[in-house]
C-alpha cells in the first residue's frame, strides 16, 4: 500500500542555484574559515542584504516563479526521487512562531512551501500538505510541549484504521521534535512506522546532488535501548511471558540475530506455568539440557522447588508454600512409581492403592496391611502421605534418620500448613518458614531443608537449588543474550 511520509523541515533541507552555477545551502549560516557560508553566497547572488532564513525562504517562495528551476531539496531530495511511486501523501511540518519568540528568524514554514512547489512539479500524483508548529506558541525545544504537540497532531496525518506504512523523515529541525515525535509515533502505531536516515553529502550537494539516505527501518529499533532495560528489568524478576511481548516486534523482525532468545523465552514461560516437559524440550531444541535425562526426570523435582524459591522472590508467598511441598511430594511420587510400580495400583475415581505383595520385600510393613477389627491381611491400602513415609523409611533408612525429612513429615507441620492452606488471608514469609520447622529461621534455612529432602529422595548431591535447576543454567544466558543484542 502507498506510503504516508511526514517530514520535518529544517533549515538546511534546500539548495540553491547561484548564477555561477554553483549549488549553496540556503541556510547554512556557518563561517568556515575565510570563507564565508553558503546562506550568504545565495544573498549576495539575489542581492539582498541581512535576510533572515525565515525572511529568504519567504522571499523566494514570494518569487517562486523566477527561482523555482533553482532551488532543490538537499536532505530528502533523492528519497522523493526514488519512492514517489510508493508515496500517496506527504506532510511537511514546518515552524510557524509568534512575532515574540527570539527563534522565529528560523523558521522552516516557507521552506515548506518551497518543497511543496517542487513536489507539484515533479511528482503532480502526490498530495502534499504543510502543517504549522509553534503557532500556537509550542515551543519546539521543549521535548514535554513537543510530545503533547505529536499526540494532538497525530490523528490528523495518520489514517488509524489504514495498514499503510508511515514513513518518518525527521532529521529536520531541532532534536526535541524529532525525538519527541519518534516516540510518541511508535508508541501509538508501533509497527507500521518505518524510518529513513539521511548522511549529508556537501560535495554532492555542491553539485545540486541531493544527500545519499537509508532505509527505511523498522521503527521499533529506535526504542530498542528502552525496551532492552524493560525486557532486563522484567527478567529480573523472571516474567517471562512480559519479556517476550516487550521483544516481541524486534524479534519478529531480527530472529535469526536474536539465536535461542525467542526458545528460552517459550522454555520460560513453560517453566512458570510448571509445564516442565515442555520447558524440558524448548531447552532440548536448542542443545541446552546439558546431559540432564529426560527419562529420568528427578531434575523436575528441583525445578518445581525452585520455583517455590522465585514465586517467594516475587512476593507470592501463597504459591511459594504450594509449590515447595509439592516438590517433595512429587518426588515421593516419583521414586515409588521407579521403585515400587509393581506393588501399586490406580483404580478408576478412587486413591493408589500399595498392594500387600510389597511385604515380601520389607516385612516391616506387614503391621500396615493388618485389619485393626479382624487381624486379617488387607489386600491392599491407601498409597497416602502416612503409608508413603512406612514405604520410604523401610526402604531408604537414612530417610528415617533425616532431621528434615522427619520435620517435613512431622504432624505439627503438616497441621500447620493445611491450615494454612486453607485460610483466607494473606501468608506470611515467616508463616511459610515455619511450616517447615521451627529451626527453620532464614531462606536459607529453607532451601536447604529442600535440598537435602530432595537429595535423600534421588540420591543426587546437589548443593543448592540454583545449582540443579536447568532454569537457573538458562536465565543469566538469556539475560547475556538480550544485554549484548544491537540493532
Amino acid at each position: 500500500m502507498p506510503a504516508t511520509l511526514i517530514a520535518t523541515i529544517g533549515t538546511r533541507d534546500l539548495m540553491f542555484q547561484t548564477q555561477s552555477g554553483d549549488w549553496y545551502n540556503i541556510g547554512d549560516d556557518q563561517l568556515r574559515g575565510t570563507f564565508i557560508g553558503e546562506q550568504a553566497e545565495v544573498l549576495a547572488d539575489l542581492g539582498q542584504d541581512l535576510l533572515t532564513f525565515r525572511d529568504l525562504t519567504q522571499f523566494l517562495a514570494t518569487h517562486i516563479d523566477d527561482y523555482r528551476s533553482r532551488i532543490r531539496p538537499v536532505i530528502t531530495g533523492q528519497l522523493f526521487r526514488d519512492r514517489a511511486t510508493d508515496i500517496d501523501q506527504v506532510y511537511l511540518i514546518g515552524t510557524d512562531q509568534p512575532a515574540t519568540v527570539s527563534q522565529r528568524d528560523k523558521d522552516t514554514l516557507y521552506a515548506c512551501q518551497l518543497f511543496q512547489d517542487w513536489f507539484v512539479q515533479q511528482h503532480p500524483h502526490i498530495n502534499v500538505e504543510i502543517v504549522r508548529l509553534g503557532t500556537d506558541g509550542t515551543n519546539p525545544s521543549d521535548f514535554e510541549a513537543m510530545f503533547r504537540w505529536w499526540q494532538r497532531t497525530w490523528p490528523t496525518l495518520v489514517n488509524a484504521d489504514s495498514t499503510a506504512p508511515i514513513w518518518l523523515c525527521i532529521k529536520g529541525g531541532v532534536g526535541q521534535t524529532s525525538e519527541s515525535g519518534r516516540i510518541s509515533g511508535l508508541s501509538r502505531y508501533g509497527d507500521r512506522i518505518q524510518f529513513f536516515e539521511f548522511q549529508q553529502r556537501r560535495d554532492r550537494n555542491r553539485q545540486g546532488l541531493p544527500s545519499d539516505y537509508t532505509g527505511p527501518f523498522a521503527g521499533t529499533y529506535y526504542l530498542w535501548n528502552r525496551a532492552q532495560q524493560q525486557a532486563l528489568t522484567l527478567l529480573d524478576r523472571y516474567d517471562y511471558a512480559g519479556a517476550a511481548e516487550v521483544l516481541q516486534p524486534y524479534i519478529q523482525q531480527d530472529a535469526g540475530n536474536f539465536g535461542a532468545v525467542p526458545t528460552w523465552l517459550q522454555a520460560g514461560m513453560a517453566w512458570n506455568r510448571g509445564e516442565f516437559h515442555t520447558f524440558y524440550q524448548r531447552l532440548k531444541s536448542v542443545g541446552a539440557t546439558n546431559g540432564q535425562p529426560e527419562q529420568l526426570p528427578w531434575w523436575m523435582a528441583y525445578e518445581q522447588a525452585q520455583l517455590a524459591v522465585i514465586r517467594l522472590y516475587q512476593e507470592n508467598t501463597a504459591e511459594a508454600m504450594l509449590h515447595s511441598f509439592r516438590a517433595i511430594e512429587g518426588a515421593i511420587w516419583l521414586w515409588l512409581e521407579i521403585h515400587i510400580p509393581e506393588h501399586i495400583i490406580y483404580p478408576p475415581q478412587r486413591y493408589p492403592q500399595l498392594q500387600q505383595s510389597i511385604v515380601v520385600a520389607y516385612p516391616s510393613l506387614a503391621e500396615a496391611f493388618e485389619n485393626r477389627r479382624t487381624g486379617e491381611p488387607l489386600a491392599s491400602i491407601n498409597l497416602n502421605g502416612y503409608n508413603q513415609q512406612l514405604v520410604l523409611e523401610a526402604a531408604l533408612p537414612a530417610v528415617g534418620q533425616s532431621i528434615d525429612m522427619r520435620n517435613f513429615w512431622s504432624q505439627d507441620n503438616r497441621n500447620q500448613r493445611n491450615a494454612l492452606s486453607h485460610r483466607l488471608g494473606g501468608l506470611s514469609e515467616r508463616e511459610l518458614l515455619a511450616a517447615w520447622g521451627r529451626d527453620i529461621q532464614t531462606l536459607t534455612d529453607w532451601q536447604r531443608r529442600m535440598v537435602n529432602c530432595l537429595n535423600l529422595l534421588t540420591g543426587k548431591s546437589a548443593t543448592s537449588l540454583a545449582e540443579a535447576s536447568l532454569l537457573m543454567q538458562m536465565h543469566p544466558q538469556l539475560q547475556q543474550a538480550i544485554a549484548t543484542y544491537e540493532p
